[in-house]
């Protein structure tokens, strides 16, 4: 190996713990916040109809993920130039098996124990918590409050899931957009301060 390659395999090397411990800005407050109030949306639509329907959390689910997802690629290629598109892998890398596991877990209780959907509020709520602990090194420490508030929601929908007297759109909608706004918050809250300190 010759002197240049070695280096270059260092540049690398250093670019990768950059990128893995670099925060990630490309999440945008406002389509997080709007995804939030897309699920109150939804939980209200349904609670006033008296029924949950699975595969529209699921859509809407999808349709949270791509506007997320699009915005947080735009974003990052504008505000992290060079490394964008190395956060952007390590970034998605620690969060999608968390993702993975919430969708696969939604299309098996939809397709083959929809007598089960009840728990999936719950089960999603805890995937979301992990999912934001295994990408916290890249988000504002302030997130790991958004961690705590799903998994204590979650828990708590877990316990309510057969209860009768709970309408269960509420159990899926309600923590899941206040959950979303207290990320909004965090990362405004967060962009501010970074905008502060280059001023």
């Amino acid at each position: 190996m010759t002197e240049l390659e070695s280096a270059l395999e260092d540049i690398a090397r250093i670019r990768h713990q950059l990128a893995a411990s670099s925060r990630f800005q490309g999440l945008a407050p406002g389509v997080v916040a709007l995804t939030g109030g897309m699920a109150l949306a939804l939980a209200g639509w349904q609670a006033q109809r008296g029924a949950s329907d699975l595969l529209a959390w699921i859509l809407l689910a999808a349709v949270s993920a791509i506007l997320i997802g699009t915005e947080a690629v735009i974003r990052a290629r504008r505000l992290h130039r060079a490394m964008a598109d190395r956060m952007l892998t390590t970034t998605l890398s620690r969060f999608l098996p968390a993702a993975l596991a919430g969708a696969i877990a939604g299309v098996f209780v939809l397709i083959r124990a929809p007598g089960h959907a009840a728990l999936l509020p719950g089960v999603w709520q805890l995937l979301m918590a992990v999912g934001i602990l295994a990408v916290l090194p890249n988000l504002p420490r302030a997130m790991s409050l958004a961690t705590g508030f799903y998994f204590i929601t979650a828990a708590a929908s877990l316990a309510l899931a057969e209860v009768p007297e709970v309408a269960q759109p509420w159990l899926m909608g309600l923590p899941f957009g206040l959950g979303q706004f207290l990320v909004a918050a965090i990362l405004y809250h967060a962009a501010r301060e970074t905008a502060v300190g280059r001023a």
